[in-house]
């Protein structure tokens, strides 16, 4: 028998009209990477929750889950809930001890935790001060304090920018291969975990449509024209879905032409931010100090750069959520603010009474959730309620924190042509993002925050092409020769 064996699984949450998982076959064998993809809604989360008794959603169950073993280690999508202590000591101490661990035992496995995982340099610091990326590998180590054979990963990069997302699933790798962890994940970002993985289970509508290995599974989606292959590494999608290797890619370029680049107009400006600076508290360290920044009207103005580089921060001090202490920051028309944290915009208790407009519904797929309470909805369709209700306020700035984080790449693409609409009606829109993929095919500018100031902002295909590893793969694949999909032709 498998290591974790499901056999015709049928969930349904209270109040829904359709199940969310509709017989679920999947088996995962000891040992063994097995990523799991599908569109927002498909059943990804509530399948990886179902496999821990303790974090199980509400509802009716039917079917069969067999694991063997009872240590199983569950890292989801939200960096903040997976933090449970104030400090990283703390955090390490939490699993053993409430296991009743030995206070010596205890302090060797916490001492082996933060060395395994490199933890040393913010072993003693506070965990609210961590950057996303710090904390989600915190989460990973105080898992592996509990002596994890199962380890479930739940949309673990989505919140990480490109290089915190590498090393973390570097070490999911590295847990995998040295321990013999087995491990399932899902995801919608590709690049990276898809040569990690052994076997790929492809959801749709609540069933496994597809099972085998991540080379196979490339070839279904791009075969089936299945709207998952816009998932795939941007390499893999242009090549026809083979190679699934960046290193293979490389060797395809023989057969790669270049589209030309189309000249962008320079528009007004509808947000600028002078000299302006910011610290949480008197006395501590400034998170911006003059910084300066420009935002054109009609256009989508992304701003991209590390976990803890201030993103979030500025995009609040940029519509008043925070106050700078000196500086000027003018806006032409009224702002509306998307936060990173998207259930804090959620008053009600059903999908239908958050966004009243059965239009707005429909377009962002919530219309066969209206019943449903906001905070039962997966990470992915939390993020398309949110969206849908910064569009239904009259505004003409949007501010939007992390936007494509948990949502699958089909309905990236139809969003980017959301937000192409609103700018051609004159709105401005500026985006936080660690979507260097989005930011490099969608937005017209791209601005680079380090170390307290903006150090580029122009055209986002300048700005790529002008990088060579905090960049778009396509960019890093073709020394900056394009830096999307829409950028490149493949020879046949």
């Amino acid at each position: 028998m498998a290591f974790v064996e499901i056999k015709n699984l049928i969930f349904s949450y209270p109040k829904a009209d359709e199940n969310a998982l509709d017989g679920v076959n999947l088996s995962v064998e000891e040992g063994e990477v097995c990523l799991v993809i599908g569109k927002s809604g498909s059943g990804k989360s509530t399948l990886l929750r179902l496999l821990k008794k303790e974090i199980a959603p509400f509802g009716e169950v039917s079917g069969e889950i067999s694991i063997r073993s009872e240590n199983i280690g569950f890292v989801n999508q939200n960096v903040e809930s997976n933090i449970v202590t104030d400090t990283v000591q703390s955090e390490l101490a939490f699993a053993p001890q409430n296991l009743g661990t030995g206070r010596k035992e205890t302090a060797l496995k916490i001492a082996e935790a933060a060395s395994y995982f490199n933890l040393g340099s913010v072993f003693n610091e506070k965990t609210e001060s961590l950057s996303g990326g710090t904390k989600q590998i915190v989460s990973l180590a105080s898992v592996f304090t509990a002596e994890t054979d199962l380890l479930i990963l739940d949309e673990p990069v989505s919140q990480l920018d490109p290089v915190a997302a590498e090393d973390f699933i570097n070490i999911v790798s590295k847990l995998n291969r040295e321990q013999g962890v087995t491990v399932i994940i899902s995801s919608h970002r590709m690049d990276g975990i898809l040569k990690a993985a052994d076997k790929v289970a492809v959801m749709d509508q609540g069933k496994v449509i597809f099972c085998g290995t991540p080379s196979q599974a490339a070839r279904f989606l791009v075969e089936t024209e299945h709207d998952m292959r816009a998932a795939l590494p941007p390499y893999t999608q242009v090549l026809n879905g083979n190679p699934i290797d960046f290193s293979d890619a490389k060797k395809a370029l023989n057969h790669i032409t270049y589209r030309k680049e189309c000249v962008q107009v320079k528009n007004d400006t509808s947000l600028t931010a002078k000299g302006i600076c910011f610290a949480y508290k008197k006395g501590l360290p400034d998170v911006f100090l003059s910084l300066d920044y420009q935002a054109e009207k009609g256009k989508i103005n992304a701003i991209v750069g590390a976990n803890g580089s201030g993103k979030t921060t500025l995009l609040k001090c940029l519509c008043g959520v925070l106050k700078c202490y000196s500086g000027k920051i003018k806006a032409s028309g009224r702002t509306a603010y998307m936060p990173q944290n998207v259930h804090t915009l959620f008053v009600c208790d059903t999908v239908r009474e958050e966004v009243n407009d059965a239009k707005l519904l429909t377009q962002f797929g919530l219309d066969r959730l209206v019943q449903r309470n906001p905070f039962d909805l997966s990470g992915g369709e939390a993020q398309r309620l949110a969206l849908a209700k910064i569009m239904s306020v009259d505004c003409d700035i949007m501010l939007l924190d992390e936007p494509t984080k948990s949502v699958d790449a089909p309905f990236r693409i139809e969003f980017a042509g959301m937000l192409k609409a609103l700018t051609e009606k004159g709105k401005t829109i500026i985006v936080v993002t660690h979507d260097l993929e989005f930011a490099g095919r969608y937005a017209d500018n791209t601005a680079f925050l380090f170390n307290g100031k903006i150090i580029a902002n122009s055209p986002a295909r300048e700005f790529f092409s002008s990088l060579s590893t905090y960049t778009t793969s396509i960019s890093r694949l073709t020394g900056g020769k394009a830096v999307s999909v829409d950028d490149i032709e493949v020879e046949q």
